[in-house]
């Protein structure tokens, strides 16, 4: 996920905030003439930023575990303005509108589509929604389908898993995920994304071994 040993992710999701807040500077603080895209877009970013402060906050005060469904969200979000500006993009915005108005959050069209959507946007394999994303989702729906009761009960088995720097590492990557959608909306006004690309990977064939590594500099 990330390429760079022992990098202050927080720092990083800082970078990404405060390009996003400079991008919106650039353009005058106003849109002019505001199109349904152009409000999805700023409250989508407005978004992913309370949702990044909300799951640092959570960490923070060592609710780690208790982050995961707002870090779901978070890469959810994230993934579908990467999808949306990609291609195609008044259509597919219609079709994100008209999914949330008639079948709602949490439904299966959103672990269905954010697999093809991830596939649409560069993810090649399924090795990031496999480690991550469904892990992530299983904190959100805790069922005995979705999660091994064994990791409910044993609490160091948690704690191996899952840290609040490889929790970070994702906001990072998720915000420049965010970054590169709004400068696709808005070109060159954003174009900051490339110095969170820097240190970011967009795609990771081997994800795991990154994570598993990222946890163990943080028990060190």
């Amino acid at each position: 996920m990330v390429g760079v040993e022992n990098m202050d992710y927080k720092l990083l999701i800082e970078k990404a905030k405060e390009y996003i807040n400079e991008g919106f500077a650039n353009m005058g603080g106003k849109i002019e003439g505001p199109t349904m895209l152009d409000w999805y877009m700023l409250a989508s970013a407005v978004k992913a930023i309370r949702f990044s402060n909300a799951i640092i906050r959570l960490c923070e005060e060592d609710f780690t575990k208790e982050s995961l469904p707002i870090l779901r969200s978070l890469i959810e979000h994230s993934i579908n303005m990467r999808w949306i500006m990609a291609k195609d993009t008044e259509r597919r915005l219609k079709q994100y509108l008209h999914d949330l108005e008639e079948k709602r959050l949490g439904k299966s069209w959103t672990n269905v589509d954010l697999l093809t959507r991830m596939s649409n946007i560069g993810f090649k394999n399924r090795d990031y929604y496999d480690f991550v994303v469904k892990y992530t989702y299983s904190y959100a729906h805790v069922n005995a389908s979705t999660l091994d009761w064994g990791e409910v009960m044993d609490e160091e088995i948690l704690k191996s898993k899952m840290s609040s720097q490889s929790i970070y590492s994702i906001i990072a990557q998720m915000l420049g995920h965010v970054l590169l959608a709004l400068n696709t909306r808005y070109q060159g006004k954003f174009d900051y994304h490339r110095e969170i690309w820097r240190h970011i990977k967009k795609n990771d064939k081997n994800i795991r071994k990154e994570f598993e590594a990222i946890v163990s500099r943080s028990k060190a």
